[in-house]
């Protein structure tokens, strides 16, 4: 995998992102779960307190707590009662899921058919970067997960301003080039920098901003263990998506600077592959 090169894109960011206003979206409950992943002092009561200010988001999180996917004893009512079948963290991912869902919904046919496939891939980076984190023990594996189901979420701020052009890039890819390359020679920018660039603005923590860069190589600061479990688990995301014809060899398709980066032993990494694509693929699954 090619990593992003580092340019100064600041004029097409700000095109694509258009005004204040304009990209000031994200819902103020997001930024106070995502505050909470990084607080060690975070409570039921105080996520349950966030999510009940907005009666409609809490009604979504109820009707998705309520969905198959959980099967629950009896139908829950209340954000309490979440917490209660479902534990703290789960109803905190819930809650970002429902925040970050509206990004991904496109105004026609192809739009939808093209977010939704970038929303189901960012449920899989983030709960195979989830995964990751846990088993080898090194990052924060909630900030992964909160990294993993934001990363793409650039390529929806693209096709939001931009819809036709990224068809243009999905004609790149298909002949080769990797996405962020293609998006960088139509807009003049990638959905790494356009996500940074709203994080910034969202005044997300600064641990999310630098974690949602998977395409950088680490070079050694706070953030590059985090950067490189993000990596590796969209890496196993994609191999999810499409396939492997040879288990054996999946490893080579993972960004060999985060496996460095996070000191795996290469003869595990077949192992924690075929285990979190297993995981993923009992998820997916229960969806359905």
């Amino acid at each position: 995998m090619s990593a992003a090169p580092l340019r100064d894109n600041k004029a097409s960011i700000e095109r694509v992102l258009g005004t204040s206003s304009e990209i000031a979206v994200m819902p103020q409950v997001v930024y106070k779960i995502v505050e909470m992943v990084r607080s060690e002092s975070s409570s039921a009561s105080d996520l349950e307190r966030e999510i009940v200010v907005d009666p409609a988001f809490s009604a979504k999180v109820l009707a998705q707590a309520n969905s198959a996917f959980f099967v629950l004893p009896k139908r829950v009512t209340s954000i309490r009662e979440a917490v209660m079948f479902l534990g703290f963290k789960q109803v905190r991912m819930i809650a970002m899921q429902v925040g970050v869902f509206d990004f991904f919904v496109g105004k026609t046919d192809k739009d939808s058919l093209r977010r939704r496939t970038w929303w189901r891939h960012a449920l899989d980076t983030a709960a195979a970067a989830r995964s990751l984190a846990v088993e080898i023990r090194k990052g924060n594996a909630d900030e992964a997960y909160t990294c993993g189901l934001l990363h793409s979420l650039g390529k929806t701020l693209l096709c939001r301003h931009d819809a036709e052009a990224y068809t243009k890039v999905e004609y790149l890819m298909e002949h080769g080039a990797p996405a962020w390359q293609a998006e960088q020679t139509i807009y003049g920018c990638h959905h790494i920098e356009v996500i940074q660039a709203a994080g910034k603005h969202w005044g997300l923590p600064v641990e999310i901003v630098e974690g949602l860069d998977y395409l950088s190589p680490a070079d050694g600061d706070d953030f590059a263990n985090l950067r490189a479990v993000v990596a590796i688990g969209e890496g196993i995301a994609t191999l999810s998506t499409h396939g492997s014809s040879d288990p054996e060899h999946d490893a080579e398709r993972l960004p060999e600077w985060a496996l460095n980066q996070l000191e795996i032993d290469p003869d595990a990494v077949q192992g924690i592959v075929a285990s979190t694509l297993a995981e993923l693929a009992a998820t997916a699954a229960k969806n359905h």
